[in-house]
């Protein structure tokens, strides 16, 4: 896919998938502006990437901050001049029991997850629009059926479905493509932090599964939708499999989420205890 004078904003694009989207569209040939909340981490990337000879640039901001989406779209079109390509990557994701999760775990979710993405949404949308470009959401399998130990988290992706769906209905006769990806387990940034229920930011062990995509993978599938203009997309056969079941054997994923409840927790416990002594 060649994307020669398109430019594209990346948001969590400092590490992780959101670094290897920015790397793949750059290597397509767009102009690409990366986004995230920590200055040093993301200006490492930049320097990375202007090394590799592609055309990036940084923008610090958090997504949640309406100020910070306005900042951000304005330094493309200043930038660049244009903006064709919305990648709505950034999110935090949570673990925990719904009843033992304080008020602030919501907010903050809530906050980045659904409304960092709805305002960025809306302030890229006049450059979308005048480009006839593209919005993609980097969602998650918690985006199709929930399951236990991870309720605000599958709530903030399915949220997410919802808005692709009205947005696609909204855009699709004036030319703006809208599409969605949903994501599986995924090899890990070693700066990867997760939410627990009481607020605390945890780093996720490495995930060295078989069956684990990399971001390579996932960046790869973005690149596929935005060629093919795909609506829905799902990584990774595992993934594939478990839309299916969502889809036609809801019943069926509900009995096994019961039956694997306490599995669920004590593999949590077990990754949270090996993160303590890794940090003691």
């Amino acid at each position: 896919m060649k994307l020669n004078n398109k430019v594209a904003i990346v948001t969590g694009s400092a590490m992780g998938i959101g670094k290897a989207i920015a790397r793949h569209l750059g290597r397509e040939g767009a102009s690409v502006v990366l986004n995230g909340r920590d200055p040093v981490r993301l200006s490492r990337t930049c320097y990375q990437l202007l090394e590799e000879g592609l055309d990036v640039s940084a923008c610090v901001g958090d997504i949640s901050n309406i100020e910070d989406c306005r900042k951000l779209v304005a330094h493309a079109i200043s930038q660049y001049g244009r903006l064709d390509i919305l990648i709505n990557n950034a999110g935090v994701s949570h673990k925990g029991f719904f009843k033992d999760t304080l008020p602030g775990v919501f907010r903050e979710s809530v906050e980045i997850n659904i409304l960092g993405t709805m305002f960025l949404t809306r302030e890229a949308l006049p450059g979308i629009l005048a480009s006839k470009g593209q919005i993609l959401f980097i969602s998650s399998l918690a985006g199709l059926r929930g399951f236990p130990f991870h309720s605000l988290y599958c709530l903030t992706k399915m949220a997410q479905t919802a808005l692709a769906e009205s947005l696609r209905s909204e855009l699709i006769d004036q030319g703006v493509h809208v599409g969605i990806i949903y994501v599986g387990i995924t090899k890990n940034d070693p700066a990867k932090r997760v939410i627990f229920s009481d607020g605390t930011p945890m780093r996720l062990p490495e995930r060295n599964h078989s069956f684990a995509a990399s971001p390579e993978r996932v960046a790869g599938a973005v690149l596929q939708a935005l060629e093919r203009k795909r609506f829905k997309s799902v990584v990774g056969w595992h993934g594939m499999f478990y839309s299916l079941f969502a889809r036609f054997a809801p019943r069926v994923m509900d009995f096994a989420f019961r039956r694997n409840t306490d599995f669920i927790v004590k593999q949590n416990i077990e990754e949270t205890a090996l993160v303590h002594r890794e940090l003691s």
